[in-house]
């Protein structure tokens, strides 16, 4: 009797280490894999909506020697000099301060206005939130360019992403800013999120009926898959994203609180537009053609423009043109009609 106690206590010791080792691995892989930095990149330093450039081998948002070619692209047309441009602060959720840009090419003469924002590991500083936000500019469209919470200039909480989650609150914040601030009707303000700013932007419609159109920059839709093919590119085990997300909600964050698809459903009679390259490494083109089937089958207006051969974010570049005029063709249509 006094044998098989010692051995419960052996193999429940056993068992508590294992559980403990597994917890401390997977948050571990939380902390490294939702990591941000509270500061602007360096490449990204010398950036403003005056002039930007792309960054330099190594640091696109694509890995491998695709990238090279777009190393020191000229992107000057579309540096902003003749529109008036301010620096805001905008109250977040929870007592954060959003760092913002206030492109006003209309302001107050026309309303139409679109929040932008970048991808996780950047700011408004970067190439890809600053081109399109050009795009909208010079249609008209008043553009709000926000640094998210833990980058760039913004409040730093915690170093660490929500999966769009405190990101959304945000911007739900953003939305009431602008129309109590702005005096912008609800009805002419759009939100364009560019990768992990599109996971913000996808939840949003579920945070604030202030939004009336979306466009996302390569989508997601199912948080299980992407979760464990980040952790993958994080160089882990991808079966480790589980005791991630474990290690998570113990800290008291649900990565997933507010899913996908309860954002698309939010939308309801507000469009949605996805711009997705077929070669994306980052996040697979796949994820938004889930999306626009989900949101299909719930009976939201919602498109997909496709850009064929292109990586991660690569289409504004690849074919900057139809990128731009299938974003801006959107936004006039849901926002001008209004």
């Amino acid at each position: 009797m006094r044998a098989r106690t010692k051995w419960a206590i052996s193999l429940g010791a056993i068992f508590v280490l294992i559980s403990v080792g597994g917890l401390a691995l997977g948050d571990y892989v939380y902390r490294e894999g939702t990591s941000v930095p509270c500061e602007i990149n360096a490449d990204d330093l010398p950036n403003s909506p005056s002039q930007f450039f792309t960054p330099g081998i190594d640091n696109g948002p694509f890995p491998g020697s695709g990238w090279d070619k777009w190393v020191d692209y000229d992107l000057s047309e579309w540096w902003i000099t003749d529109i008036p441009v301010d620096e805001v602060t905008i109250p977040g959720a929870g007592g954060v301060q959003l760092a913002a840009w206030w492109i006003r090419p209309t302001y107050p003469a026309a309303q139409e206005t679109v929040i932008v924002t970048h991808g996780y590991g950047t700011s408004r500083r970067d190439y890809n939130a600053l081109l399109p936000s050009s795009m909208l500019a010079r249609a008209g469209f008043n553009v709000l360019l926000v640094d998210q919470r833990d980058t760039g200039e913004s409040t730093c909480v915690d170093g660490r992403h929500s999966a769009g989650q405190d990101e959304s609150d945000d911007f739900a914040a953003v939305a009431d800013w602008l129309v109590a601030e702005k005096g912008i009707s609800p009805s002419k303000i759009g939100m364009f999120g560019v990768s992990g700013g599109a996971i913000a932007t996808a939840i949003l419609p579920a945070k604030t009926d202030n939004v009336a159109a979306f466009a996302l920059e390569a989508p997601i839709f199912d948080f299980a898959e992407t979760a464990r093919k980040e952790v993958e590119f994080q160089g882990f085990p991808g079966f480790l994203w589980q005791l991630a997300d474990t290690a998570a909600k113990i800290r008291g964050v649900n990565l997933n609180k507010t899913s996908i698809p309860a954002g698309i459903e939010a939308a309801g009679d507000r469009p949605i537009l996805l711009l997705h390259g077929t070669d994306d490494q980052r996040l697979a083109y796949e994820g938004a053609l889930k999306f626009r089937d989900y949101a299909e089958s719930v009976g939201v207006d919602i498109s997909l423009e496709t850009f064929k051969g292109s990586d991660h974010t690569e289409g504004m570049l690849s074919e900057t043109t139809r990128y731009s005029q299938a974003l801006t063709d959107f936004f006039h249509q849901a926002l001008h009609q209004k």
